[in-house]
């Protein structure tokens, strides 16, 4: 299944590994320091200053324009019973 997440950008379910609301973005030292190493090496994509969601991938990080609760909805509508794994939502 494919979760769309803004931006015209679709990712298989199966690859994302979390989606960081924008409010731990924001307070947290530890992951803003991984943005900016992230944006250092070249695999963070998206524009900071419209983002309410990080999405961490196997092999990426994606910034959404879309908040993390809209992107959990959308997800589970996604994932089927018979999908191995689940998707977990917490606002912190």
């Amino acid at each position: 299944m494919y979760l769309h997440i803004g931006h015209d950008i679709m990712l298989e379910i199966q690859n994302i590994i979390a989606i960081i609301n924008k409010n731990l973005m924001d307070h947290s030292p530890d992951v803003r320091q991984m943005i900016y190493r992230y944006r250092s090496l070249g695999v963070l994509e998206g524009d900071l200053t419209d983002a309410k969601s990080l999405i961490l991938t196997k092999d990426r990080i994606i910034l959404s324009s879309i908040s993390a609760s809209t992107l959990y909805k959308r997800a589970n509508r996604s994932v089927s019973k018979s999908t191995v794994g689940s998707v977990w939502y917490t606002e912190m």
